[in-house]
């Protein structure tokens, strides 16, 4: 057998392999084995392996073998190349003395950190991610448009119903029935629905395709027969399952104690309930032992209760049983085959419904997403990103305390380490588990009813993102003539172009992104609360205003790239001119010829005609082997060089190895010309984006990722904080990046824009919640309208007075919404107690009223606002609090000059708006 396969490695290597290569070789003929008779059961022939068996799995190990030295070469080469590019640059930006860990941060996300002290001429791992992912679902959403509207509808359909938290038994049935249909046509199981027949060969198209891509990056996903939908679970979920058994199991004062903290069942209990729940969904044929032979009963059960301890304890949860696999990393992740071997689409489902939490529709999507992030990482920081990462750090770190670096602080150094490496695993899906207490459900909970509660008119205050799309515009140098920023917003909410524009920019089936990123990178999509927040947000306009805005600035990009890629020929050319901002964004001089090379393709009804993902990829390959000419002469130079650099030996030797390294060549090559235009695109893709969560007001990974890593606490104090945060960061950052003049003219632009906008937000505010217009003629009034406008909201109002309008404190208005409400708890609760103690009244019905306000979902929707407070929320407060409603309406006249044409109390307005106040009268 051992034989067997060196003489199969030695014919397909054209040598005898070396000891390295051979290592371990009986432990690769066993996973072969298994390999080979699972793929027998498969085929109904299973049994006691036989000789036949024992030569393919030969011949198996052989390929494995030599696709591992293939494979090996390519990911020196490209780790090589990662390593040397972000060495150079980092010495064209720095000094030695000026090197330090935190110069990495900018390979990790877009943007800057203020201990970089320049911008540097990088595309990001993020921005590359994000490239990805935005070009494999503007893929997914191209196919289905193409597919026809039917095919269109049942995506949406089934992507709608499977995030719905409330379903009635109609819309239960239909969403179960929609997902399982996709599900079965993936495993290949006819279900007479053309629809999702076809979604299922798109996503099969679209998926092969980015296998393909990563795999030319570095990673080793193979391709697989069974290959179905990524088995996707929650550790939660399996750690608690049987919960509900298991408490009904223990004594009342045990149960109440342990549903009330949230204790999981014992493991061994959990175990077995997950192991009886998966044993008859499993494919016996594909559960064999080392020697090839099938499990029997007590062997299946055994591996079943192995992998649950993988699973449960967040392990490598996509590991085969038995599975040939190379080392771990990023790079490597993909190529891990899926645990477990369901039988058909339907015990998938099953399982599905139980432990994953996600529909169908929603593992496809976050599939693409998790993908995405891993090729960002390794087109930044090479195959062996991790590796390759802790190499870079380490050498910075070890040159800012050298006397070449400086001799600087080793704290500081070693705190700026830490931090660029948490950027980074945060950048690589590498953090750890995250925390899934009760407190952590609870806050999320909070935070999620919250947002639900106070953020209905959000979008009259995301008319300042215009302002902002202005300046940056100027800033950008984009020509805005026929591309008219606010029209073109409006335009994209109702017009027949938007489906296009969405779909070009990616956007099309990224609604839920949409949500998150707005939200600062909260992800509140989880439960019932998630379900109130994610509507208040699409119910009041804010998503569909946010799309609307970053599809006009993205086709404004295209615009503008296209018409830069006629006029100059080089990158040089381009970053010699006015352009330097949009040239400094990592292009190489191959992308910026095949933009130059491209068509441009129409961009809307209108005419306007701009640089496309599409359009790159129509360029012709013999096109791209012309602009990579040089590259492709050197690849081949190699080739004869390697052979050469072996010396002598038999001619029969020599032609086997010049026909082998030739056919390594030219794999090379095409590798390198398939992926040329996906590189081209996706930096486009990338920076636009980049460009559009700028001039959008919109969270980052830079923004997100210490939020993300600390305690629920800080999550809770930067709830509604994270994205104007962001805004101010990136105002800061696109100053520094400007020229004097430009600067100047930058920050008068976005200050006078979001000013004016703020203005315009304050009045309409005013007026929905029932109060007269806001004094223009007080210059308080228009610091809190540039507050407004720079997205600050509510942080206004504590400028000039100790407390604000709405009754919370500078504390609780600065500590946001979770220390508002925990001051409103306190009022209820201590310090009712502390009034009755004292013989004092008390004021429990009104302090409850306050702090339910802050919670109930749809409160502060701008089009049922003023209803709600006044027929509603005010007669409630009256009825608790005799007097209330004249006493708040006293504090507004007399700490805010407020006065109202739907008086506090009154059940219906008593006049019109009064808007002589806007001027002062």
């Amino acid at each position: 057998m051992k034989s067997a396969c060196i003489t199969a490695i030695a014919n397909t290597l054209g040598r005898q392999p070396k000891a390295a290569e051979l290592k371990n070789i009986e432990d690769r003929i066993k996973d072969a084995v298994k390999q080979v008779s699972r793929n027998n059961a498969k085929a109904g022939r299973s049994g006691i392996p036989d000789a036949q068996t024992y030569k393919d799995a030969a011949d198996l190990a052989a390929k494995r073998i030599v696709h591992e030295v293939y494979k090996k070469r390519q990911r020196l080469a490209q780790n090589a190349i990662a390593i040397t590019n972000i060495t150079k640059t980092l010495n064209d930006n720095f000094a030695p003395n000026e090197q330090t860990p935190g110069n990495l941060a900018q390979f990790v996300f877009a943007g800057r950190r203020t201990f970089d002290g320049k911008e540097l001429d990088i595309t990001s791992a993020e921005e590359l991610s994000i490239g990805a992912y935005q070009d494999w679902s503007r893929q997914l959403s191209a196919e289905m448009t193409a597919a026809g509207p039917e095919v269109q509808r049942f995506f949406q359909q089934s992507q709608a119903l499977g995030n719905q938290r409330f379903r009635n038994l109609f819309d239960r049935q239909l969403a179960k029935s929609s997902q399982l249909h996709i599900l079965k046509e993936i495993y290949g199981e006819s279900t007479g629905n053309q629809a999702a027949k076809k979604i299922a060969d798109i996503w099969g198209n679209v998926t092969s395709r980015s296998r393909q891509e990563m795999n030319d990056n570095g990673f080793d996903i193979g391709l697989r027969d069974d290959w179905n939908l990524p088995y996707v679970d929650d550790a939660d979920l399996i750690r608690a399952a049987g919960r509900e058994e298991w408490l009904s199991s223990l004594p009342a004062g045990e149960r109440a104690s342990a549903k009330l903290s949230g204790k999981m069942p014992p493991m061994e209990f959990a175990q077995r309930r997950w192991v009886d729940d998966v044993y008859d969904t499993q494919d016996r044929t594909q559960y064999v032992n080392q020697d090839g032979t099938p499990m029997n009963d007590a062997q299946y059960r055994e591996a079943l209760e192995a992998i649950y301890e993988t699973k449960s304890t967040d392990g490598a949860n996509k590991i085969e049983p038995g599975a040939h696999m190379g080392s771990g990393g990023v790079q490597n992740r993909g190529s891990q085959s899926r645990v477990m071997a369901f039988k058909d689409a339907t015990a998938h489902f099953q399982y599905m419904e139980k432990y994953t939490g996600q529909p169908v529709v929603g593992v496809m999507m976050a599939h693409l997403q998790a993908a995405s992030r891993d090729l960002g990482t390794v087109k930044a920081f090479g195959p062996d990103a991790a590796t390759n990462f802790r190499l870079m750090s380490d050498r910075l770190l070890k040159k800012a305390l050298s006397v070449e670096g400086g001799g600087k602080p080793v704290s500081k150094m070693q705190g700026e380490a830490k931090l660029v490496e948490r950027m980074f695993n945060a950048q690589a899906g590498l953090k750890g588990a995250q925390n899934t207490s009760v407190f952590s459900s609870v806050a999320g909970g909070l935070r999620s009813l919250m947002t639900s509660a106070m953020l209905g008119s959000s979008v009259i205050t995301a008319v300042s993102d215009q302002a902002v799309m202005r300046a940056n515009a100027m800033a950008l140098g984009l020509d805005r003539k026929g591309m008219h920023l606010y029209s073109n917003s409006i335009k994209s909410l109702f017009h027949g172009d938007t489906k296009r524009a969405n779909a070009d920019l990616g956007l099309l089936v990224d609604a839920h992104a949409a949500m998150v990123s707005k939200m600062g990178g909260l992800d509140l999509s989880r439960g019932i609360t998630g379900w109130f927040a994610e509507k208040t947000l699409k119910w009041s306009g804010l998503i569909a205003m946010d799309r609307a805005n970053k599809a006009s600035f993205g086709l404004l990009m295209y615009k503008n790239i296209g018409d830069m890629s006629r006029k100059f020929t080089t990158l040089e050319s381009l970053k010699a001119s006015d352009r330097t901002i949009l040239a400094n964004k990592g292009w190489t001089e191959a992308d910026w010829a095949i933009m130059n090379a491209a068509e441009l393709m129409p961009l809307n009804t209108r005419g306007d005609m701009g640089m496309t993902p599409d359009g790159i990829y129509a360029v012709p390959e013999m096109k791209i082997r012309d602009i990579l000419s040089d590259r492709i002469d050197s690849i081949r130079a190699g080739a004869k060089d390697a052979l050469k650099d072996m010396g002598e030996m038999p001619e029969a030797r020599r032609k086997a190895l010049s026909e082998a390294f030739d056919a390594e060549a030219e794999q090379t090559i095409t590798r390198l010309v398939r992926n040329a235009k996906a590189d081209a695109a996706q930096k486009l893709l990338g920076i636009t984006h980049g460009e559009m969560t700028t001039a959008v007001t919109t969270a980052t990974g830079l923004d997100t990722y210490q939020r993300d890593t600390a305690g629920e606490l800080y999550k809770s104090f930067m709830l509604f904080k994270t994205t104007p945060f962001a805004g101010f960061r990136k105002m800061v950052t696109r100053t520094r990046d400007l020229d004097t003049v430009p600067a100047a003219k930058f920050l008068a632009a976005y200050i006078a824009g979001t000013t004016v906008t703020g203005m315009f937000a304050n009045q309409l505010n005013a007026l929905l919640t029932g109060n007269d217009p806001v004094d223009v003629t007080k210059p308080s009034n228009w610091i809190k309208a540039l507050l407004k406008g720079g997205s600050f909201g509510i942080y206004g109002d504590f400028i000039f007075q100790d407390h604000t309008q709405y009754g919370a404190s500078i504390g609780a208005t600065i500590g946001g919404p979770a220390l508002g409400f925990a001051e409103a708890l306190i009022k209820l609760g201590p310090t009712n107690i502390q009034k009755a103690y004292e013989g004092k009244d008390t004021s429990v019905g009104a302090d409850t009223l306050q702090a339910a306000r802050m919670i109930i979902p749809f409160a502060n929707m701008w089009y049922t606002k003023a209803a709600f407070n006044h027929l509603i929320l005010q007669q409630l407060q009256e009825m608790a609090n005799p007097g209330y409603n004249d006493r708040a309406k006293e504090r507004a006249e007399r700490n805010f000059d407020v006065t109202s044409w739907w008086e506090p109390g009154d059940t219906e307005p008593r006049r019109a708006p009064d808007f002589s106040k806007a001027l002062g009268e």
